[in-house]
This record gives structure tokens, sequence and C-alpha cells, in this order.
């Protein structure tokens, strides 16, 4: 179909510093890299500290935020990726 653009999305479970994350969420939020957008960002509880709504237009684009954008932020302990089956 024409005009139809698939997106990828993602949910980032997220470890970090207890002491970062009210910050990692206004650092995170709405984060832009090689046009990936995290559309949300959450502060929950449980296992994870935070967990982010991420959309790519590819799997490439996806990984070079994670790695790139997310998992280099200062208190970032540890990531897991779920990605979204449409």
């Amino acid at each position: 179909m024409k005009g139809i653009i698939s997106v990828l999305q993602a949910y980032i479970l997220i470890q970090a510093e207890t002491a970062r994350v009210e910050e990692l969420v206004e650092e995170l939020a709405h984060m832009q890299l090689d046009a990936t957008v995290i559309k949300d960002i959450r502060v929950v509880t449980g296992q994870y500290d935070l967990i982010a709504l991420v959309e790519a237009p590819d799997l490439k684009a996806m990984s070079h935020c994670i790695i790139q954008g997310i998992s280099n932020a200062v208190g970032i302990r540890h990531t897991e990726t779920c990605l979204i089956i449409p």
C-alpha cells in the first residue's frame, strides 16, 4: 500500500542509579537520534526503574538509539529491549 510508513516500536526497560532516575526522565524524554524518538518514559516499580517507548524507522536506527543514546546516559546500569509485535 502506498503512503503507509511502518514504524518499529519497542519498550526499553531500564535499570538506573537511584539518585539519577528523575534526572534521566528529563534527559531522555523525547530524545531523538537517527530518526528514532523516545515517545514516552515513565518511572516504574519493580526490577526496572524506567520504561521508555521508542519509535524507529528500522532496527539499525533502533539499536543505535539504544546503544549510543540511552545506554550511554550517565546513571544507566542496564537496559533490556522488548520489540512490539504489530
